[in-house]
């Protein structure tokens, strides 16, 4: 016989007008769900009362199997579930319920109960017991108690999804600054594979490693590279600027100090290798350490230990170190800027980041990239970039490399819609390329080989250098006709301007005194002749 009794659909049944709000035993909130398994259809009647004079939704079946059907489209808050029934007691029960993931609370209902039975209850997660026979008080209070734990633990489990869901959320917006910041990894060129096969094998196996690179191919990029697809890429990444470290903090800052150990020292303090502990330290420019502090992180590193400043503790560490310089190594080594015992210990490989200019064939990659990455951040379309200018850009040295191309991509971004398609100059000039974009000259002459800027042919060493970069790219004649189009360029922006040199000048991005030596040039050294 199975005996049911549940509220009617739709309403919600509220406890009893003198039941007390502290009171564990009445329903507060929403109604509450109690699944009754009882085999003496005497005492099911007398609890499906008892649990509905109270408020609560109940429903009641004389045997397991059939309780298990209802919970396949239901579910209930509270299982009340007889020891002793048919077929399948009620132990079994709550173990398939428990397989099934069924989330209640359980509580069991029996006439005795034994030691080996409790602790079978026990690992079942069965929450309560009620010995027979019980009170009406100890029933309600017991299901009042498992509603409370059932709802604490309900919040708990909504309060960690909305944790993983936010946490999820960080993560995508981590690997889209990951994403970001390895933008200069973009490509197939095989000097690029090369270095990201053994980036592959450097970060799986948590070798130390020393990456070179000219400035703006991306050492700090590879290393993140490493980080993120490694074995340790849960774990803490520390990055710190050897360059920016005086001598006198070098010890205190990567090591740690106690208190006391200097003046201003007033607490202890870890440092960034405690810091890096389990993870990663990248030392970028590693040869402007000096050479005696070069000695002490050489310690560091053999032993895998450290000594916080003013303190005789040895505190281990497991830290991974990248490191990076853009100087010639041997050069480094005999000129005093690296010690060779050090060099051996960190460089146990070696990753060479190729210049822009080797990887050319990445070039039109890269340039999509860069473009998409700023029309999203900016929230704008930017034109395509012609042929012409493609080309002529491919021609450059970028001595800016990577670093160099994203800068030149955001202006493109901002500023390719002032060009014709064809007409480079006038993009150039447009875009104040010659002040920002580029170090100076790199498009109009490029640079000596000490690397020392030089100055366009046949250009006034007085003028700024951007004043150079212009009119060298003007007098350079890598396309035909470039003094007719500067001569058209800036007739126009000063008909534009009604003749205001400053005016002209500042929407060319030059200086005032550049554009009357361009003037001069133009009219036999006459600044003030109509141009119009």
């Amino acid at each position: 016989m199975i005996l049911e009794q549940h509220a009617p659909e739709g309403r919600e049944e509220k406890p009893t007008k003198n039941a007390s709000h502290q009171d564990t035993d009445s329903v507060q909130e929403t109604t509450v769900s109690v699944l009754v398994v009882e085999d003496d259809t005497f005492a099911l009647q007398n609890i499906l009362t008892t649990l509905k004079r109270k408020g609560y939704a109940v429903e009641g079946y004389t045997t397991a199997p059939k309780a298990l059907k209802v919970l396949e489209t239901k579910q209930f808050q509270v299982i009340v579930s007889d020891v002793k029934l048919p077929v399948m007691d009620g132990l079994e029960f709550i173990g398939e319920c428990q397989k099934r993931e069924v989330r209640s609370k359980y509580i069991i209902v029996t006439g005795y109960a034994d030691e080996s039975s409790v602790i079978r209850a026990l690992r079942l997660g069965v929450d309560d017991f009620l010995k027979k026979p019980y009170r009406e008080g100890e029933l309600l209070h017991a299901v009042g108690k498992a509603v409370k734990m059932h709802r604490l633990e309900e919040e708990n489990r909504r309060y960690k999804e909305r944790l993983q869901a936010e946490n999820t959320i960080l993560h995508r917006e981590l690997n889209k600054r990951i994403a970001i910041e390895t933008s200069g990894l973009v490509g197939t060129s095989q000097p690029l594979k090369k270095c990201l096969a053994t980036a592959d094998k450097v970060g799986k196996h948590s070798i130390n490693a020393l990456i070179r690179g000219e400035s703006g191919t991306g050492k700090e990029v590879m290393a993140q590279y490493i980080r993120q697809n490694g074995a340790r890429s849960t774990k803490p990444f520390v990055a710190v600027n050897c360059a920016a470290l005086s001598p006198s903090l070098f010890e205190s800052e990567l090591f740690g100090y106690e208190k006391g150990a200097f003046t201003g020292a007033t607490e202890a303090r870890a440092g960034l290798f405690e810091a890096a502990n389990g993870g990663i330290m990248f030392l970028d420019e590693l040869t402007e350490i000096p050479l005696t502090l070069q000695a002490k992180l050489l310690r560091v590193v053999e032993s895998q230990v450290v000594r916080r400043v003013g303190s005789a503790e040895a505190r281990p560490i497991d830290v991974q170190i990248l490191c990076s310089t853009n100087r010639n190594i041997a050069e480094a080594i005999e000129g005093g800027f690296l010690r060779l015992d050090l060099y051996h210990r960190l460089a146990a490989v070696e990753i060479v980041l190729p210049p822009l200019r080797e990887r050319i064939e990445d070039f039109e990659a890269l340039t999509a990239h860069f473009i998409a990455l700023y029309e999203q951040q900016l929230g704008l379309q930017a034109v395509p970039i012609p042929p012409t200018i493609m080309n002529f850009l491919k021609e450059q040295p970028w001595e800016g490399n990577i670093r160099q191309l994203s800068n030149i991509m955001k202006r493109w971004c901002l500023f390719g819609e002032h060009s014709d398609g064809n007409d480079v100059a006038v993009w150039l000039s447009q875009t104040s390329l010659a002040e920002s974009s580029l170090p100076e000259n790199s498009l109009a002459g490029g640079s000596s080989a000490g690397g020392s800027k030089t100055s366009p042919k046949g250009v006034d060493s007085s003028l700024s250098a951007s004043d150079a970069f212009l009119h060298g790219v003007f007098t350079k004649g890598t396309f035909e006709e470039l003094n007719d189009i500067k001569e058209r360029l800036i007739r126009e922006v000063l008909k534009k301007y009604h003749g205001n040199k400053t005016k002209a000048a500042q929407h060319l991005g030059i200086s005032y005194p550049g554009l009357l030596k361009m003037l001069k040039a133009m009219n036999g050294g006459n600044a003030e002749e109509s141009l119009e």
